[in-house]
């Protein structure tokens, strides 16, 4: 079985702690690295599909954003679907694992939590399995059970949002004022952890509200 990853994180040292850990406590082998997806996708198009990593192991905040990373996330599910995906990442909230694993990754594992876990990762992954990190799966279920509680005007809103609707728009094309569609989608924010229309449409495109 391959078992080989690429890693995308642009803090150098913990960069170096990634692949220092799995070299002396997994049978992975780092074929190469880099900072940001524009390098990553640079790479792995040059490797050809026969260079592809088994595992990309890549941080959520990229070059300062979210967003960048769970378009990295989607764009490597596209181009390169063999590629299994690992997020390692210092967030923890149930919205914005959820937004990865909606996204097209494969597991999350929190910084925070003890290396091994990222090696639990990277073993589940190319098995095919699925691998969130017990200790911030809970986050998640709570999230999941929050989406589950959307009023039917959240859930009418929140889809024109994931269309790229304005709040002028949406206001018009349900019959109701602004005001009220602005004061929907805090609540949305509120629920969803997210404070963007950008944020939910990385994190929910996918979703059927």
């Amino acid at each position: 079985m391959n078992k080989t990853f690429y890693v995308v994180e642009d803090h150098s040292l913990m960069r170096q702690g990634i692949m220092g850990f799995l070299a002396e406590h997994s049978d992975f082998e780092c074929i190469g690295y880099s900072s940001n997806a524009r390098d990553f996708f640079d790479a792995m198009r040059s490797q050809g599909e026969g260079g592809l990593p088994s595992v990309l192991i890549t941080d959520l905040n990229i070059e300062g954003s979210v967003e960048n990373g769970l378009s990295l996330i989607k764009n490597c599910r596209s181009a390169f679907p063999s590629v299994r995906i690992v997020v390692y990442s210092m967030h923890s909230a149930g919205s914005i694992v959820s937004g990865a694993l909606e996204a097209g990754c494969d597991g999350f594992v929190s910084k925070m939590s003890d290396e091994a876990e990222l090696k639990n990762a990277l073993e589940n992954a190319v098995l095919g399995k699925r691998y969130v990190d017990p200790e911030i799966a809970p986050n998640l279920v709570t999230f999941e059970k929050t989406l589950s509680q959307f009023t039917q005007r959240e859930n009418e809103i929140l889809r024109l949002i994931l269309q790229n609707k304005s709040n002028v728009q949406i206001a018009e094309e349900l019959g109701i004022n602004k005001r009220t569609v602005e004061n929907c989608i805090s609540r949305i924010y509120n629920k969803t952890g997210f404070s963007t229309h950008k944020e939910l449409i990385a994190s929910f495109g996918s979703r059927d509200f």
